[in-house]
């Protein structure tokens, strides 16, 4: 059996991932963001709408739709990145920022802080911010 491959865009970040090897074994996985790929939210059967989400009637139930699984009835999904909607996530956690008296952070400042400052860095920032610094 020859193999094919597929562009396509993870279901997750949208990052687009080129020449993936046909058919995907159940660790692919995206390059960006580490997501499933071998997952029912990126298969061409993934609908929402119907029960269990599937419209392929012999697949087994999976639960967990965006982890990785055995389904023999996977077709990959050239497009499945859905953007989400995150206003009123946004809008939640700037008023629960509010209620703390603390300042809200956007998701673009997250990540952006998080990549450039490790876990333990942050922390020791936070025990500072505090706590006052001693140093």
């Amino acid at each position: 059996m020859a193999s094919r491959s597929i562009d396509m865009q993870c279901w997750k970040c949208g990052t687009e991932l080129k020449n993936l090897l046909l058919p995907f074994s159940r660790y692919e996985e995206c390059s960006s963001c580490k997501a499933d790929l071998h997952a029912c939210i990126a298969c061409k059967s993934h609908d929402p709408a119907v029960s269990d989400a599937c419209r392929e009637d012999r697949a087994g139930f999976v639960l967990d739709k965006d982890k990785a699984n055995f389904c023999d009835y996977f077709r990959a999904n050239p497009r499945p990145y859905q953007k989400q909607d995150d206003t009123v996530a946004r809008q939640a956690r700037a008023r629960l920022a509010e209620l703390f008296g603390e300042q809200a952070i956007d998701d673009a400042e997250q990540s952006e802080s998080s990549t450039t400052q490790s876990e333990a860095d942050k922390a020791l920032t936070e025990l500072k911010r505090l706590f006052g610094d001693e140093g």
